[in-house]
């Protein structure tokens, strides 16, 4: 128990020193950004048992509370679910049975990695992801260095950024937004945070197309639509003679029946019409 506790104040000054090194000793538990985590405590308790974070009761097992987090014991061993693992539930968990610490661990998300292509001349906006004092290094993948320079430190609304980025950085949001993006601005963006070990919170691998390959794409759609237009136009054409050889005779052949029946018709009523002309008795 001298152990654990010593084990505890040493994981808590690391805290407070901003030093995460030590929390090497503690059990951590990774998940994906936004996922659900479950965090265990497997030591034994008969008593009241509560999940802490940072100080503050998020959960008391067997009993429902108007919470997001939620806990229960099983056999031996307690549970606590956090419905959405990000870089405010993220940190350190402790456990206690009737006010005394049975269980101290970490809970953190894994490093967001993703890509994104910019057409050369537009904006590059990368989601920050925490409202943490964050610094932004970028990394050259079109032949230039691959040295990570620091482009600019933001701490919510205030930004400080490096010569060369300070006149096409701003801050929109949560966002940084780096305007009229031109080849050389291609290469892998990294957000860190500043405090709590400097965790490395996303990485993002960009790719600024040239005016160039846009055009290539839309030149390879407009003559796919070319093509296609030539498809229909002479699948129509062979429509058209088919209808030619087969629809067309038939068609004037019906024409003709009816005039022929039309003239038969009118002719009767012109005889039917002298016919009646001639019995009647002149006066």
């Amino acid at each position: 128990m001298q152990l654990f506790s010593f084990l505890v104040l040493t994981v808590l000054t690391a805290v407070l020193s901003g030093q995460q090194t030590l929390a090497d000793f503690i059990k951590t538990t990774w998940t994906d950004l936004n996922d659900p985590a479950t965090l265990s405590c497997s030591e034994p308790c008969s008593g009241v048992e509560t999940w802490e974070k940072s100080g503050r009761k998020v959960a008391k097992c067997g009993v429902k509370e108007e919470s997001e987090f939620s806990c229960e014991r099983r056999l031996d061993q307690s549970s606590l679910t956090v419905p959405q693992v990000n870089y405010t539930t993220r940190g350190f968990y402790q456990t206690r049975c009737d006010g005394k610490v049975i269980c101290f661990q970490n809970l953190q998300p894994n490093t967001h990695s993703s890509s994104d292509e910019v057409p050369a001349g537009g904006s590059l906006i990368l989601d920050l992801l925490t409202f943490h004092p964050v610094t932004l290094t970028f990394s050259r993948t079109d032949g230039g260095s691959v040295t990570p320079v620091q482009m600019c430190t933001v701490d919510g609304r205030s930004m400080l950024c490096n010569a060369g980025y300070e006149d096409r950085v701003s801050v929109c949001g949560n966002s940084m937004v780096l305007r009229d993006v031109v080849s050389a601005d291609s290469g892998v963006y990294t957000v860190r945070e500043v405090n709590d070990g400097a965790a490395l919170i996303r990485t993002v691998s960009v790719t600024v197309k040239h005016v160039q390959q846009s055009w290539m794409r839309e030149d390879e759609y407009q003559q796919g639509l070319k093509t296609g237009a030539l498809g229909f136009g002479t699948g129509g054409l062979v429509l058209g003679v088919i209808l030619g050889f087969f629809a067309v005779p038939r068609g004037l052949y019906l024409m003709d029946r009816c005039f022929q029946r039309l003239r038969r018709r009118d002719s009767s009523r012109v005889d039917q019409t002298e016919d009646v002309e001639k019995s009647v008795p002149l006066t």
